[in-house]
């Protein structure tokens, strides 16, 4: 093998020092956790930097899935031990022998004092083998082994574990309810171990789809596509495309060692009685090698080229004819230099071999890259270089699907801009480079206010084309040196460099900035022939050469910051301050604790009377209350906003109508009648989907006529779509529901707009109500809502009244119908049907 000389290559250069390893009290979870994360097929269990023991894939496949606690049970109970080592002087072809004398895959790497070195795997060896230009002889058909066992997509992982186990098999056929045929392999059972799923099946974990090659093509191109895809397993199908078996990287190895070496060695011995068939092999190895899909040339000593097959010929244009009697200079792309081509010949002078990708030219000009490998061989006699041969295949689409690939994992698909992977990349990058410039920096988080309320209206492809607006106005005004990227569905993220270097300055310099996004983000939108305008909340994290805050959590500060931004009214800026990571956590708390009151019954309803002049009642209105265990009632303005925000005011929202149901259900059933109920509804709920269907049920199925229910929204509900809004209510109305725009004259909608809305009822906000007596401008403002809803034939109530006075006022300007203190505080329900149902039935 001097062609080749693996003896002259030790496996020190391709060791694994990066040690997986895990303690022997570490459950097999864990330990299978740690092989997915880091790809790795088997894991070290070591006692203080002593390795006692090895777990591989081939373990794992004795792991019991049936068993619920079994993943817990401790790894060294499924550990092989002691760990077989190799010394790191040691060559590949003896590690390749002994791997292949041993039945093992992994060996600890030693020295020559019995120090541990690191780990090398019989993938590694394979990969370092250079004897591409043989596997161009062998089919992958040459290596097959029996075809593995079946099993169906539906049966358990348990059963298929043990499948494998009792066949010896690494990888075993799977197929699918519609009759398609994929794999299971070692690593995939580690991947059903690492995952909290109990008793999971094969379809949770196989691949679908089993990449092929004929049993004719050659096993340089089955081993190029198992390395280019990361694959360790590969079918092979007959002309017919029926699967006929499955190989791996070991196989390969195996069949060039058992087919070509042991072979060539044998002929080398015999070579005078063996020359008539050595003849006949060289003539089918032309045969192979002209027709195989990679480009192959032979040269001789001086590089001057001698022979090429019709793999050359297609990828690079040129004949035969064109190319004998030049050097390989003649598809030179010029793209490397005197360097490049200097180490090359280096270490083919030094190695006997050389593999890399480089850019060659074809005929037509255009410029191309290629994996090559070069390889010498010498005269058997002299051992003197008699010839070169090269063979390459173009791996233009190669580089197109790495580009491609690049694209997908650090940019946003939709808007093409970073995503939170590079986001975090180039915050870390600007982090250092502030540290050393003594310039300031910031990070910007944009919202989008009722961005939400957009998909639920206008549909997902609506939103789409808003976010893609919306990056494409962020790109055109924030400035070269800085970076804008989305991190999720309506949040944006914006690195400001190079600020001025007094942070008083930077500051003013980011704020001024951040209104400049602003008013670029709230300018018109055409979408579906509608007009939307759309607010943002932006917080503002500051970092500087003192600051020693990591991106994730410069990136959670920027975040507090907006949400409070939020909290001051929307389309506000606000700048990070310590006290607001505080308040943060306060309302993470309450998101979590609240998910816990829906399910422990923690929430309940009161009702506080609406009542005429006399105090004879008229309604009421249905307030939540929430009476957590340890800190008593927690108001409705603390969690319904983070309810709204995090998503749960679905379930509060429908949780709040059923009660309402059951309780007028049940007063009717006592024979009291009250005429009819406010329910507050969230802009959120109102716009879901399912809010027509869900009163539909709970009409059919408490008996309650809609006529009985007033449905209460503040004007933040025609914020987004008035169109739609005015829609759905008409649906609503014919159905027999009423409306009342709650808090009149605090929110944003128009006198315009209240003209087409068909509600039934305006209602005064307290804020206005509590100093109509002493504000003149509050006065003038009740008397005009009262007069206008007159007008408008819209009923009026007011709300906060808590006086003898403010009653008389509202009185004498025609409002008829108050709530408030003055008559009654809210009550739990039973009180409520105690001091005024049964009274008022009385």
């Amino acid at each position: 093998m001097s062609n080749f000389d693996l003896h002259a290559i030790s496996i020190k250069d391709i060791t694994q020092t990066s040690l997986l390893t895990c303690l022997p009290n570490e459950t097999m979870h864990d330990a299978a956790v740690k092989m997915v994360e880091r790809n790795c097929s088997a894991i070290l269990i070591a006692v203080d930097d002593e390795i006692i023991g090895i777990w591989t894939e081939r373990d794992v496949l004795k792991f019991d899935f049936s068993s619920p606690d079994a993943r817990s049970t401790p790894v060294s109970e499924g550990m092989s031990s002691p760990v077989i080592c190799v010394n790191e002087n040691a060559s590949l072809e003896e590690v390749s022998l002994k791997f292949k004398k041993d039945g093992v895959r992994h060996y600890v790497v030693i020295d020559d004092h019995g120090k541990q070195r690191g780990i090398i795997s019989q993938t590694d060896v394979i990969k370092k083998h250079n004897f591409e230009f043989f596997l161009v002889l062998k089919t992958a058909g040459s290596v097959l082994k029996p075809i593995p066992p079946m099993i169906q997509s539906t049966q358990s992982m348990a059963q298929a574990s043990k499948l494998m186990h009792s066949s010896h098999s690494d990888a075993i056929r799977v197929e699918f309810p519609d009759e398609s045929i994929g794999i299971l392999t070692e690593r995939d059972v580690v991947k059903a171990l690492a995952s909290l799923m109990l008793n999971p099946i094969v379809a949770d974990h196989a691949s679908s789809d089993l990449v092929t090659v004929n049993e004719h093509e050659s096993l340089y191109h089955a081993k190029k596509i198992m390395l280019l895809n990361g694959f360790r397993h590969l079918g092979v199908s007959d002309n017919k495309d029926n699967l006929i078996g499955i190989i791996n990287l070991t196989d390969i190895l195996a069949g060039f060692r058992s087919t070509y070496v042991e072979e060539l060695k044998e002929s080398l011995a015999h070579r005078d009685v063996l020359l008539r068939d050595s003849l006949k092999s060289l003539g089918l190895a032309k045969k192979i090698i002209d027709n195989t899909q990679e480009g192959v040339i032979t040269t001789d000593k001086y590089v001057v080229i001698q022979t090429c097959n019709a793999g050359f010929t297609k990828i690079t244009g040129y004949t035969e004819e064109e190319v004998i009697g030049k050097t390989p200079g003649i598809i030179s792309s010029g793209r490397h230099d005197k360097n490049f081509y200097y180490a090359m010949w280096e270490k083919i002078n030094k190695y006997g071999f050389w593999q890399g990708e480089i850019w060659n030219r074809r005929k037509n000009g255009e410029v191309y890259p290629e994996l090559l490998t070069i390889t010498e061989i010498r005269d058997d006699e002299t051992n003197e270089i008699s010839n070169y041969a090269a063979i390459f295949s173009d791996i233009s689409q190669l580089k197109s699907d790495e580009e491609e690939i690049k694209r997908l994992a650090f940019y946003d698909p939709l808007t093409e801009l970073p995503n939170r992977r590079l986001l975090n990349d180039r915050l870390a990058q600007e982090l250092a480079i502030t540290g050393r410039s003594g310039k300031n920096g910031a990070l910007l988080f944009i919202d989008l206010d009722h961005f939400k309320n957009i998909n639920e209206t206008l549909g997902h492809s609506a939103g789409d084309r808003v976010l893609v607006e919306v990056a494409y106005r962020l790109k055109q005004r924030v400035r070269d040196c800085d970076t804008a990227a989305r991190i999720s569905s309506d949040e944006f993220v914006v690195i400001l460099t190079e600020l001025n270097g007094q942070i008083e300055l930077a500051c003013n310099e980011a704020r001024y900035i951040a209104e400049k996004l602003q008013q670029t983000i709230c300018q018109v939108y055409s979408v579906m022939n509608h007009k939307l305008y759309i607010s943002s909340s932006i917080g503002i994290a500051m970092f500087s050469e003192n600051s020693d805050v990591p991106p994730d959590d410069l990136l959670k500060q920027a975040g507090t910051a907006m949400y409070r931004a939020k909290e001051s009214g929307r389309n506000m800026l606000q700048f990070f301050q310590d006290s607001m990571q505080e308040a943060a956590m306060e309302r993470m708390l309450i998101e979590k604790e609240l998910r816990q009151a829906l399910d422990e019954n923690q929430l309940s309803l009161y009702y506080q009377p609406q009542v005429d002049y006399h105090g004879t009642l008229m309604g009421a209105e249905a307030l939540i209350r929430w009476n957590h265990p340890k800190k008593g009632f927690i108001p409705p303005d603390k969690f319904i906003p983070i309810a709204e925000e995090c998503g749960l005011i679905q379930a509060v929202g429908a949780w709040v109508l059923e009660q309402s149901f059951i309780h007028l259900r049940q007063w009717d059933r006592l024979q009291v009648h009250l005429p009819h109920l406010a329910i507050n509804i969230s802009p959120r709920q109102f716009y879901h989907d399912d809010f027509m269907d869900i009163l539909g049920r709970l009409v059919k199925r408490y008996q309650i006529s809609p006529s009985r229910i007033m449905l209460e929204f503040t004007e933040g509900l025609l914020m987004n779509d008035v169109d739609v809004a005015i829609d759905k209510i008409k649906q609503l109305k014919k159905l027999g529901y009423t409306f009342s725009i709650d808090d009149f004259g605090t929110g944003y909608s128009s006198l315009s707009y209240l003209k087409h809305l068909p509600v039934d009822q305006l209602k005064i906000d307290k804020s206005f109500v509590e100093d109509i007596t002493k504000n003149e401008d509050d006065a003038v403002f009740v008397g005009t809502i009262i007069a206008i809803a007159r007008h408008m034939n819209l009923g009026v109530v007011a709300e906060g009244v808590e006086s003898k006075m403010e009653l008389e006022f509202l009185k004498q300007n025609g409002c008829l119908c108050y709530q408030g203190y003055y008559f009654s505080k809210p009550l739990p329900e039973g009180q409520f049907f105690e001091h005024w149902l049964r009274k008022a039935k009385q």
